[in-house]
């Protein structure tokens, strides 16, 4: 039997001891999407609104490494829906 790999989102405490307690926030989906089609999914002209969110942390996102420094955003397609539902109920659409 094949067991299931799930990733979480988590917050650390650290102890007293040094030693850190990790609390597993939500599940992370893994499909990742590039920041042009995170745009397209949100109605924005610009990639640059989402480099914004990702400043802000309103969408999560990572940069794998490179030996350049030059690597593209991987945006995690489920915190872009979340951000997008949070929008719409906000604005009432």
């Amino acid at each position: 039997m094949a067991g299931q790999m799930m990733l979480f989102e988590t917050d650390a405490e650290q102890r007293p001891d040094g030693s850190f307690v990790v609390k597993p926030r939500r599940i992370v989906d893994g499909h990742e999407i590039d920041a042009k089609k995170a745009a397209g999914m949100l109605k924005f002209r610009d990639v640059e609104t989402i480099y914004r969110l990702i400043d802000a942390g309103e969408i999560k996102a990572w940069k794998p490494k490179s030996e350049r420094g030059n690597a593209k955003y991987r945006i995690d397609l489920g915190s872009v829906l979340e951000y997008k539902a949070l929008r719409q109920k906000e604005c009432g659409f």
